[in-house]
């Protein structure tokens, strides 16, 4: 009679448990998640910080964490952390009264990209497995994977060509509107360069000294067209392709602001928080601007908003002059060609940096140099 009544009170206590934790096992549990750093170049590694609080007297036998995340996040191997998949997460937790847990993971971000990590589902559930609570909570872990910026051995031929005739037309090319001065005519001066009222003063011939183009300024256009007859689908490896035009952006870009000139960038790609916007972005010269062309590249999908060909033509039709144009493309075309020689008219410079497999090398010993 003793055993039984033993075994009525034990079961009694095990559905009570049971009960308890199926409906309150979360009760005063608090879990947050948060990258050591919100913004890291590809290769770099950076730590996922999550923490777990019970406030509560009551233990919690365990709790677990699943979530989704990128395979382009890859974990270092871990007690307590299961990966399937390389890309559904899990945690298992153990909570004594009033305990608080910390874990640090270290990631290695294989690829440039947005990566919202925020979204976590907590279940807790009692000794015997008879029941579970689960909760969704929403955590402010995001990471923006900058692309990796090349380093000069790295550049295509292409972009160290043009790095140099940059850095020569800087101090070579007059500037149509700075001027330094007046001189004496010389044969072979330009007659818009005559100054007439001094020439009438003087009763020589006189002509204006143009100073020197310090600051020029270039705008950077990356074509997520793999094609110019495509306009839909690209296969996994003609997106991958382009990747490494975003990378040759980056590492222009970042070269521009190191040498003190203006730059800006656009493409026909789409964003990823905002697919239907225009990815524009105005000349600047400074720490800040690289870093929201790096943002932008950071958030640019591999998809073809509209035609490359269209883009030129808003450029053309808001009468764009002035600047250095850089068309980041896989290909060129006849359609493409009319449009440079239209923005060449309008005192524009149009080069084609045709875009190229880099040098193969581990994501992991990719270093960044902003």
């Amino acid at each position: 009679m003793t055993a039984v009544w033993i075994i009525i009170i034990v079961s009694a206590l095990i559905l009570a448990q049971a009960a308890y934790y199926g409906r309150r096992g979360l009760k005063n549990v608090v879990y947050t998640r948060s990258f050591g750093s919100e913004r890291v170049f590809a290769g770099e590694k950076v730590e996922l910080v999550e923490t777990i609080t019970n406030n509560k007297l009551l233990p919690v036998p365990w709790v677990r964490v699943e979530s989704r995340i990128s395979a382009h996040l890859r974990f270092k191997r871990q007690e307590n952390l299961g990966i399937a998949m390389d890309r559904f997460h899990k945690s298992l937790f153990y909570l004594g009264s009033y305990m608080k847990i910390t874990r640090r993971h270290e990631i290695t971000c294989l690829h440039r990209g947005y990566y919202d990590c925020g979204l976590v589902s907590l279940v807790a559930g009692d000794l015997m497995g008879l029941a579970h609570d689960r909760r969704d909570v929403s955590c402010m872990a995001r990471l923006y994977v900058y692309p990796a910026i090349l380093r000069p051995d790295e550049l295509p031929d292409s972009a160290l060509k043009w790095q140099g005739e940059v850095s020569v037309r800087r101090w070579i090319l007059p500037d149509p509107i700075l001027v330094s001065g007046i001189r004496e005519y010389r044969s072979g001066d330009p007659q818009k360069d005559v100054h007439w009222f001094a020439t009438a003063r003087t009763g020589r011939l006189q002509v204006k000294m143009r100073d020197y183009t310090v600051s020029p300024r270039t705008l950077l256009a990356l074509n997520c067209q793999i094609d110019d007859k495509l306009f839909s689908w690209m296969e996994p490896s003609q997106a991958e392709f382009i990747e490494n035009g975003v990378s040759l952006c980056a590492s222009l870009a970042a070269w521009c602001i190191e040498n003190g000139i203006d730059v800006g960038f656009m493409t026909n790609g789409a964003s990823k928080l905002a697919e239907n916007e225009e990815i524009s972005i105005e000349p600047r010269c400074s720490e800040a601007q690289l870093e929201k062309i790096l943002e932008a590249l950071a958030l640019l999908v591999i998809k073809m908003r509209v035609g490359m060909h269209t883009l030129l033509d808003r450029q053309i039709e808001a009468g764009l002059s002035g600047m250095d144009i850089v068309i980041v493309s896989a290909y060129w075309s006849q359609t493409l060609e009319l449009r440079a020689a239209q923005l060449r008219r309008m005192n524009n410079s149009v080069t084609y940096m045709p875009i190229k497999r880099m040098p193969e090398r581990q994501t992991e010993e990719r270093t960044a140099h902003a």
